[in-house]
């Protein structure tokens, strides 16, 4: 009796659950967001943003952690109380759930090319936008880090140009919401959006993964879903961060000091006497300033004087909690980035709450709301010509000796006078600021077995202001202060709501699994904008518009447009080892003519996975193997609401004598304009071996975009020389590379690689309505810079081909010339053949904007509880025109030039650098050489390491039971570059009023990237 007593009472004690807690964590560090499950029960949590996680269970139970990219893992709870867990990287599970449009699917039914961000790869980066996460990351994704504008961003594109009338960016789409994301580089829409707050994020790149999408999906989907609460004991995270961004010695404009340029001048303008009037001048002929350049010194280094170290922190707080009925995360984020160009900056609040309730066994509820408050302060481009910096001339100060502002800089004769660049920046008021509100909801019901009825409701509202004032104390070009005051107001909103309803039907039986996808969606969009001028301030002290004595409309636009679609989807596989996946979508748009309104967009995938074949089955070191297919289209609508209908335009004309006020048609309207249509071939593969430690991922594709949305030459005699018609057809092809490789896996030890790399290139297979080649762009001097010839790629570099420089009157005799040609001008290749060189008529193709390939490579290490991540992108063969030439090579003395100028053409005794001419002579030489030519382009190959962070975690806190975890980090965000090119190589023509695919491969200069040096910490309670 004694015996069985005692028996049971151990059986008793056995049964008692104990608290077990531990690190989650993943070859670079502790991870959030993983589930914690007790097998064969509903109990589970999750671990927090640091990876701690705490769990009530019974000894011998076994503990299940899942999480979306990585293996899933089994423990047995025992005794003890602490079990830490390292997850592997699942990019080569066969488990992994994989995000795809409308739903989810595991990694080894995916027959489409889909890839998934890491963002353990991403974390701790200085980050203002989530789009800035994507760079070196996923292969065929080309981000580039154009500009570092203070709440701008950078441009992306999947798998090269994807249009050419439309926009080329992807679509984004946030907790399944497609939301507008018009980036114009200087500011973007996604930096309203908190890093912070999000899970995951996945690139769909192909036709059949875009094709649910239909109409948008051209140029490649972003999937984003933002941290949803979890079940189990309430989390509270907090992250904090602090910086430093200076702008790196590497791409600063290399500009004349004062002593150089005061050396040049008066060597120019000595030069000049010979030619004109065939004598040796005498210094009392050049201004006094020129005569004794050492006087001078270094002068005035207007770039240095308009940067600065700024400061950059970001502080979040958010909430985790829940139970197996109600779930909810909340969070709060300040990001604050001054800029490093003076009077810039940017700064945003946000809040999110996400909260998903199951209110019966049938029945789920969810519902998201995210508002944001932005405020961006100078609206500055980095362009060295209109804001002055870049051609000031370094002789003149910054300051007068009483310590004021030198405000009009003619201190060099010769030279235009401009304003102060120090005092445009600091006192030209460029102000604005924007709210949004992001809003989703969701119910989902189990009808029957199987088969689940879904519908969301979505709004994206917003609103913004801006506000700019210039003051009369800033002068104009050649025009000293004081000015007429003058200023703007701008408004704007717009209202966005998606309604989508779906029914998802899942079946397994036997060797057969099928799942369908039905939908009906409806979306709206809305905007209202409107902008005044002011002029005629009385003065200075009042900037609000009120106080202008001339208020004009300067533009009030009311627009709106509205899309109906239809979608279903199928995906079948048998045995698991044969895949198929059946996609359409019908969109109709109010963007298109009523005689195309609408659109079908169908594709077709399929899988076979090899390994699970009899022949592979038994293969030790081979893990997974699938063979891809697919086949599709999708579409692109991102024109203007308005595009296919006449516009009306106001005109005076003649009436009985008088002027009497009119109306005319500005364009011809088009009733048939349609849709800019995709259509992609993609093989592919997917390959695990050893143990899963190497994966690698390959896809070759072939994409066409077809009817092209372009201005085409229509007869003369329709009243018009254009019209916006579909016609034209581009074509991508390429190969994409991605491998995965877990190099060393110890207990203390671990070092993991990610490594991807793109080709692609891309041509012209037809144009409008002739085979003539299509011109774009402009350079200084009003010629081409581009163009589009059928059967090469996209807006190539065109200009003069660079021969030399005429030495001699021999030269000028043997070789074609140009009117008023003399000995040290540039010497160009006579294209035409018809013995003279002639602006434009002599232009030929001078470079390639498009790289053979580009690359990105992470390693990550850990060391116990210490991990570094190194993360390096670069591109290869790319070529860009430095058009800050047009300015900096202008050599009338008018401007500051390059240094190279300094070892121009002297006589055929002093040849120079073989690169910058003679300043003799008339103009035409002069001009000739600060148009577009091969000298103006260089290769942009380069390796930039992106970012550097080293971080140490505390795995039990700081050895207290109120901190469960923290972590502090240091990380160096655009560390270092190496390139030959003189400027930024990711440099885009964001700077210029034409950003069309048909302008590639300019660089007007940028706003600098800074090189920022953060500090951080998080915490977990």
């Amino acid at each position: 009796m004694l015996c069985c007593s005692l028996l049971f009472s151990l059986t008793v004690f056995a049964q008692q659950p104990v608290q077990v807690s531990g690190i989650v964590r993943d070859e670079v560090g502790p991870i959030g967001g993983v589930s914690v499950l007790v097998k064969g029960t509903q109990q589970g949590t999750v671990t927090s943003p640091t990876g701690a996680y705490t769990i009530s269970a019974v000894p011998g139970t076994v503990l299940v952690f899942r999480s979306i990219g990585y293996d899933e893992q089994e423990r047995t709870v025992g005794s003890a109380g602490t079990i830490n867990v390292t997850l592997v990287s699942g990019s080569e599970g066969l488990e992994e759930v994989v995000i795809v449009g409308y739903g989810t699917q595991q990694s080894k039914d995916v027959t489409g090319s889909v890839s998934t961000v890491s963002m353990g790869n991403v974390r701790d980066q200085a980050l203002a936008s989530p789009d800035q996460a994507l760079a070196g990351q996923v292969a065929g994704v080309n981000v580039s880090t154009s500009n570092g504008i203070p709440g701008g961003g950078p441009q992306i594109q999947v798998r090269g140009i994807g249009a050419v009338g439309a926009t080329s960016e992807p679509l984004y789409v946030i907790d399944g919401f497609p939301v507008p994301s018009s980036s114009s580089q200087r500011s973007n829409p996604m930096s309203e959006i908190n890093p912070q707050d999000i899970e995951s994020m996945t690139i769909l790149k192909d036709a059949s993964a875009t094709a649910i999408y239909g109409s948008r999906g051209a140029n490649g989907v972003v999937i984003i879903n933002t941290k949803k609460g979890r079940s189990g004991k309430p989390t509270i995270a907090v992250t904090a961060s602090t910086g430093l961004q200076e702008v790196p010695q590497k791409g600063r404009p290399d500009l004349m000091n004062g002593q150089e340029f005061a050396q040049w001048r008066q060597e120019a303008l000595m030069d000049q006497i010979r030619y004109q009037e065939g004598r040796e001048p005498s210094l009392d002929e050049i201004p006094e300033v020129y005569r004794n350049p050492s006087l001078i010194g270094e002068g005035t280094n207007w770039f240095e004087e308009v940067t600065r170290v700024a400061p950059m922190s970001d502080v979040n707080l958010s909430f985790s909690g829940g139970n197996d009925n109600i779930k909810a995360y909340v969070s709060a984020g300040y990001f604050n980035q001054q800029g490093v160009m003076l009077n810039t900056g940017f700064e945003r609040y946000s809040l999110r709450s996400n909260v998903d309730a199951t209110l019966t066994d049938k029945f789920r509820v969810g519902v998201s709301l995210s508002p944001s408050l932005t405020y961006t302060n100078g609206n500055v481009r980095g362009q060295g010509r209109d804001e002055f910096f870049d051609i000031a001339n370094p002789i003149s100060p910054v300051y007068n000796a009483d310590g004021t502002y030198n405000a009009y800089l003619d201190e060099a004769p010769g030279a235009f006078g401009l304003p102060n660049p120090v005092m445009f920046l600091e006192e030209t008021v460029n102000k604005g600021s924007s709210a949004r509100v992001l809003f989703n909801a969701y119910g989902e019901y189990d009808l029957i077995k199987n088969l689940k009825f879904k519908s969301t409701f979505n709004v994206d509202y917003g609103s913004g202001e801006s506000r700019y004032f210039r003051p009369s104390t800033l002068g104009n070009t050649n025009t000293p202060p004081p000015s007429i005051p003058s200023g703007n107001y701008s408004g704007r909103s717009s209202m966005n709501w998606l309604n989508e309803n779906t029914l998802n039907y899942d079946l397994r039986s036997g060797d057969h699994s099928f799942d369908a996808l039905v939908g009906f969606t409806v979306q709206s969009n809305k905007m209202r904008s409107h902008t005044f001028n002011g002029n005629e301030f009385a003065n200075d002290d009042i900037e609000a518009l009120s106080a202008a004595a001339r208020i004009t409309a300067g533009n009030i636009n009311i627009s709106d447009w509205g899309l109906v679609s239809y979608l279903a989807r199928v995906n079948y596989s048998y045995m698991d080892k044969y895949l198929v996946t059946a996609t359409v979508r019908s969109d109709g748009s109010s963007r298109f003519g009523a005689d195309n309104r609408w659109g079908t967009f169908p594709s077709l995938a399929l899988g076979w996975r090899l390994s699970d074949e009899a022949f592979l089955r038994d293969v030790e070191w081979l893990n997974e193997f699938k063979l891809r297919a697919s086949y599709g289209f999708s579409g692109n609508f991102n024109i203007g609401n308005y595009s296919y209908m006449s516009n009306i335009g106001t005109s005076d004309y003649v009436f009985n004598g008088g002027l009497a006020s009119g109306r005319y048609k500005t364009n011809l309207g088009n009733s048939f304009l349609g849709w800019e249509k995709m259509r992609e071939l993609n093989l592919g593969y997917d390959l695990s071996i050893l143990n899963n430690r190497l994966t690698m991922t390959a896809d070759f594709y072939i994409r066409n975009t077809q009817d092209l949305l372009l201005e085409s030459e229509i007869p003369q005699s329709s009243g018009f020389a254009t019209a916006m018609e579909n016609r034209g057809d581009i074509r991508n092809q390429g190969l994409e590379l991605g491998i995965n490789s877990r190099n060393i896996n110890g207990e203390n030890f671990r070092w993991s690689t990610n490594f991807n790399i793109s080709f692609n290139k891309n041509k012209v297979v037809a144009l409008g309505r002739s085979t003539d080649p299509l011109y774009s762009g402009s350079s200084s001097e009003g010629n081409p810079t581009n163009i589009s010839v059928i059967g090469q790629p996209l807006g190539m570099l065109i200009g003069y081909r660079v021969e030399g420089i005429y030495q001699n009157q021999a030269d000028l005799d043997k070789y074609p010339t140009f009117p008023g040609a003399v000995p040290g001008n540039m010497r160009f290749k006579d294209v035409n053949g018809d013995g003279e060189i002639t602006p434009f008529a002599d232009f030929e193709v001078i470079g390639n904007p498009y790289p053979k390939f580009t690359w990105g490579l992470t390693n990550s290490f850990n060391y116990k509880n210490l991990d570094l991540r190194v993360l390096v992108v670069g591109s290869v063969g790319a070529e860009m025109l430095r058009a800050t030439s047009y300015y900096t090579w202008n050599i009338d003395g008018v401007f500051n030039v390059t240094k190279d100028v300094a070892d121009r053409w002297k006589s055929e005794a002093d040849p120079g650098n073989g690169i910058v001419p003679t300043t003799s002579g008339d103009g035409r030489g002069r001009v000739m050489f600060r148009d577009s030519h091969s000298g103006m382009v260089h290769k942009t190959d380069y390796a930039w390491v992106k970012n550097i962070t080293l971080g140490y975690t505390f795995k039990n806190g700081i050895g207290t039971n109120f901190l469960k975890t923290a972590r502090i980090y240091g990380s160096v965000q655009n560390a270092f570059l190496v390139t030959n090119y003189p400027g930024n190589p990711e440099g885009t023509n964001y700077n210029r009023s034409s950003q069309s695919a048909l302008v590639p491969g300019l660089d007007y200069s940028n706003y600098p990237v800074p090189r920022i040096f953060t500090l951080g910490t998080n915490f977990t309670f």
